[in-house]
């Protein structure tokens, strides 16, 4: 492998690095109020009901739900679209529908 294609993966990898790291210490917050007024243990309850790479994820856990009940919807749109999701392994499209998996009655929607 020539030195160029090490210096590459090395600088993605410290990219996805970085970007994971910054997004645990948005997760974080300073009041423990986490991202869009989840914590970051109630972000990772979600997490495997949005996962990139399996056909079909499990559904969201009772836990998930419940964080998701007390969240800012309108705060978690504004990361629809953010193209390093799939870098942390998380499909937004799966992440849109957890509303609705949870309260097949919610209305929410970006």
């Amino acid at each position: 492998m020539e030195s160029s294609q090490i210096t590459i993966r090395i600088l993605i990898v410290s990219l996805v690095v970085l970007i994971a790291a910054a997004i645990s210490g948005m997760a974080k917050g300073s009041d423990d109020a986490g991202l869009c007024g989840m914590t970051k243990d109630e972000l990772f309850e979600c997490k495997p009901a949005v996962v990139t790479g399996v056909a079909t994820p499990p559904p969201p856990t009772a836990a998930c739900c419940a964080a998701l009940a007390h969240a800012d919807l309108t705060c978690f749109c504004t990361f629809k679209n953010n193209k390093y999701l799939p870098l942390l392994g998380i499909n937004s499209t799966r992440a849109m529908q957890l509303p609705s998996k949870c309260d097949p009655n919610s209305s929410a929607h970006c």
